[in-house]
């Protein structure tokens, strides 16, 4: 019969076994490539097993589990695989940030695009482009909209991990721009801050009853030669005003400012009646408010699918429209050939700046279209989960398990050794 020693020196030798069983295996574990056949990968490895993952044998089953939307490469050579008959499942290891960007020509002859970005409500978005970081952004309400007068394509956005490129899918041509009204400042000061801009415009003002002074190309209004037409009184605006709404409903962009809303002829497509002249706000021109100091027509009441983009002590200034293809702009503003000479060194640079704004708004765009660059990358998240399905919580759970000794093994190990210990020091053993 064995003695309590021999016993106890047999119950050592078997925790001393298993301890040694478990490390060998925690070392072959560590050291064994995974099978093609079923890989779990964390995003950051992705890149560099593709290749692998390519040549094997048989199709592979991914698990992958994500901080981000893999780029558009890696998007494409996995939706490759999946049609090749893998099996790719994944998860988000930590909350994705949706993020999309889109870049939009201006219709301005200074050139520059306009930035689209929409997100997650409060996120916070830095923006580049090829040259370095230019600017950020936090989306309080999910989206924000920012002018780039210059930049090296391609745009870039990124929110947490997620990244978006983006450059214009388009060019523009720009065409001409009507100006018509009476023989005033205002008419003759309009046309001369946008050629200064760099518009083509023809304009016709009349001089007299059935006598007009024009200039530039013949005053057709056609949306093949004109993008946007400029109405600055009632008088011209009763006269042309069923060539003015077919002119809209082509898709041309129609601008009536000042008082040019009053006509009945254009009730159908204005934006919103003109009411009484507002008083100017200011005595002088100031470089933060300018259009504080001009009077304006308010306009009210609002036609129900207006939507007002100007106000000014509670009374709307600016409004626009949809009617037909087109867009209607009324400005309710007047004499703004006062900016140019009342305001400071840059007023006549900043009121360029606002009517080129305000024409570039509802202009009828020749697009030209062109090919989407090859590293464009608008919506990650979106096109990943088109390309690949939604996330599969359970059976990606095996990609989010940590890679190496897992816990509960290396927790055996060391149980089985101090056992062992305690109980050798217990008896006396060396």
């Amino acid at each position: 019969m064995r003695s309590r020693a021999e016993r106890r020196r047999a119950i050592e030798r078997a925790w001393r076994a298993l301890a040694l069983l478990f490390l060998a295996w925690a070392i072959v574990a560590a050291f064994r490539r995974p099978s093609a056949a079923a890989v779990a990968l964390r995003g950051e490895a992705l890149a560099s097993e593709l290749p692998r993952l390519t040549r094997a044998s048989r199709a592979p089953a991914l698990a992958l589990a994500l901080e981000a939307a893999p780029a558009a490469g890696e998007r494409d050579w996995l939706r490759a695989l999946a049609r090749a008959g893998a099996r790719i499942t994944w998860r988000a290891s930590t909350p994705f940030a949706p993020l999309a960007l889109e870049v939009i020509p201006r219709a301005d002859p200074a050139g520059g695009v306009r930035a689209l970005v929409a997100g997650a409500p409060g996120a916070h978005v830095m923006l580049g482009d090829g040259a370095g970081p230019l600017d950020t952004l936090d989306l309080a309400t999910g989206a924000a909209a920012l002018r780039l007068p210059l930049f090296v394509p391609p745009l870039a956005a990124r929110a947490g991990a997620q990244r978006a490129r983006a450059e214009a899918a388009d060019s523009l041509a720009l065409r001409r721009i009507a100006v018509l009204g009476a023989a005033d400042w205002e008419g003759k000061f309009l046309a001369a801050a946008l050629e200064e801009r760099g518009w083509a415009v023809s304009a016709a003002f009349t001089v007299a009853p059935g006598l007009a002074v024009t200039q530039g190309a013949p005053l057709a209004l056609d949306t093949a030669r004109f993008a946007a037409v400029i109405v600055l009184d009632s008088a011209t605006a009763a006269r042309e005003g069923r060539a003015l709404a077919d002119f809209a409903r082509r898709g041309g962009g129609v601008v009536l400012a000042g008082r040019a809303a009053a006509a009945p002829a254009l009730a159908p497509i204005r934006p919103g009646g003109a009411g009484a002249r507002e008083r100017p706000a200011a005595l002088a021109f100031s470089d933060s408010a300018p259009r504080r100091a001009l009077g304006f027509a308010s306009i009210a009441p609002l036609a129900r699918e207006s939507i007002p983009l100007e106000s000014r002590d509670g009374r709307v200034a600016v409004a626009a429209r949809r009617v037909g293809a087109g867009r209607v702009l009324q400005v309710g503003y007047d004499e703004s050939w006062r900016w140019r000479f009342g305001g400071g060194a840059h007023a006549p640079e900043a009121e360029r700046a606002w009517w080129s704004e305000l024409v570039a708004g509802v202009a009828a765009r020749g697009a030209h279209p062109r090919a989407a660059p090859a590293n464009a990358d608008a919506a990650p998240l979106a096109q990943w989960v088109a390309a690949l399905g939604a996330a599969d919580t359970a059976a990606a759970a095996l990609a989010i398990a940590p890679r190496g000794l897992p816990w509960w093994l290396l927790a055996i190990i060391l149980a089985s050794l101090l056992a062992e210990f305690a109980s050798r020091r217990l008896r006396g053993a060396p």
